[in-house]
């Protein structure tokens, strides 16, 4: 045999992971994504402390740990302001740190018994959630101490137990069992709907940066960050990057974003107050009208209605032909604005963590306008969503022709039919018939 044979059949058989009772590998995964997560952010506030010697290294762990908080969607008091704007590019590390403990947590468990993958998957997601809601309340307790005053756990705790179920689920292959073939197609077409509204958001975010270029280099070089203060400040801003591209979106739907106080923007109208020295914010646009161009920004909240409405519906009707029950242009029309609707909705919560306060006075209500965003995003996605339903539903609508011959192909002649019924009879009962002229009735 040749030297990679050999080699193989030198080898041992692949050794079986080390396993451990279910909950200590839940408790085990709590840890580590906490522990991953704070390391990194509390990192990044250590780098800081190079460019700044004279603080005390307790300050500096107590501003990381307020960090990995914020990231958690828990709100933090600093000198003079209160800061609830999570940072969701933290967070989805988090989550995918997460993700990744829970499947070593499957891994390296003893594996559940035949018919209970459910309930050890509920186990082990509130086992994990439970610890880490423990660790974040102590955190919160060294960092925040008597200014306890604002209750703000409701996001954490969705943000952590979900994670616990979500990863759990993903590792051990579970998962709802005979969910309707609506609710999946739905899920799909509402996924489909918020890409599209999340590549707007990106797409508005990089024409504002292009087009306010200058005013972002100027805000840039007045704060003088050096190479290394350049650094964190660009990583900084990075961390806040997913609010700004569900803003953007929020901006692109028609809704308008709020920047404290006295500055609100819009596809129509920009009012700007005062703001801080923020290189990204130097892409805000000046006061004013704004570019008649810039309302075709609208058009996204119509494609992203269309095209969830155009998924669903597609699905539908193969359905229905399944079934021999095809789908009048009333059915399409109504199932693609409930999907377009409920594409507005799923867009108007995702407004929900990504929006908060930067401060106490003027930097209040930062993020897309709710009120607004609630109107109008279920309303133009709903409404592209009906008509593309009805666009749908007339195209495969049976043509006269084809219904014709269809309903001639259905109901044969009398002739025929009494040929097929004699058919089916036995003999002496059809020789009868014709011999009496009144037995046909």
């Amino acid at each position: 045999p040749s030297v990679r044979v050999r080699r193989l059949e030198a080898a041992g058989p692949q050794a079986a992971p080390w396993r451990l009772p279910w909950p200590v590998m839940s408790v085990v995964a709590a840890f580590v994504t906490a522990a991953a997560s704070w390391l990194l952010v509390t990192g990044f506030c250590v780098l800081g402390w190079i460019t700044v010697p004279a603080i005390k290294a307790s300050a500096v762990l107590q501003l990381g740990t307020q960090g990995w908080l914020l990231a958690h969607g828990v709100s933090v008091a600093l000198p003079g302001a209160q800061v609830s704007v999570a940072p969701l590019g933290l967070t989805l590390i988090v989550i995918a740190v997460g993700l990744g403990a829970c499947h070593q947590a499957v891994t390296h468990s003893h594996p559940p018994q035949a018919g209970v993958l459910g309930v050890r998957t509920v186990r082990m997601g509130l086992v994990f959630g439970l610890v880490y809601l423990v660790v974040i309340g102590i955190a919160r307790n060294w960092t925040e101490g008597q200014r306890l005053a604002q209750p703000s756990l409701l996001g954490a705790i969705v943000l952590v137990f979900g994670l616990g179920l979500v990863g759990s689920a993903r590792a051990l292959g579970w998962g709802p069992a005979r969910l309707p073939w609506w609710t999946r197609a739905a899920g799909s077409a509402v996924l489909a709907g918020l890409g599209v509204m999340v590549a707007s958001g990106a797409a508005v975010v990089v024409t504002a940066l292009v087009s306010g270029r200058d005013r972002v280099a100027m805000v840039h070089d007045a704060l003088e960050p050096g190479v290394l203060g350049g650094v964190m400040l660009l990583a900084a801003q990075l961390a806040w990057l997913p609010n700004f591209v569900l803003w953007g979106g929020a901006w692109a739907v028609g809704a308008g974003v709020q920047l404290g106080l006295q500055t609100v923007i819009s596809p129509a109208q920009s009012f700007v107050g005062m703001l801080p020295a923020i290189p990204v914010l130097g892409a805000v646009p000046p006061a004013g009208p704004m570019p008649k161009a810039a309302l075709l920004w609208l058009a996204s909240g119509v494609a992203a209605g269309a095209v969830a409405a155009w998924l669903f519906v597609r699905q539908a009707q193969r359905w229905g032909q399944l079934r021999g029950r095809p789908l009048g242009v009333d059915v399409t029309a109504i199932a693609g604005a409930l999907v377009g609707v409920a594409c507005g909705l799923a867009f108007t919560l995702m407004q929900v963590p990504a929006s908060g306060d930067l401060g106490s006075v003027r930097l209040v209500d930062l993020g897309a306008r709710l009120g607004a965003v609630t109107i109008m995003a279920p309303t133009s996605m709903g409404l592209a969503g009906m008509m593309t339903g009805a666009v749908l539903g007339w195209r495969s609508r049976p043509k006269p022709a084809d219904a014709e011959a269809g309903h001639k192909v259905a109901e044969p002649s009398t002739q025929d039919s009494e040929v097929l019924d004699e058919a089916d009879l036995p003999t002496s009962v059809v020789a009868g018939r014709k011999t009496d002229p009144t037995a046909g009735g």
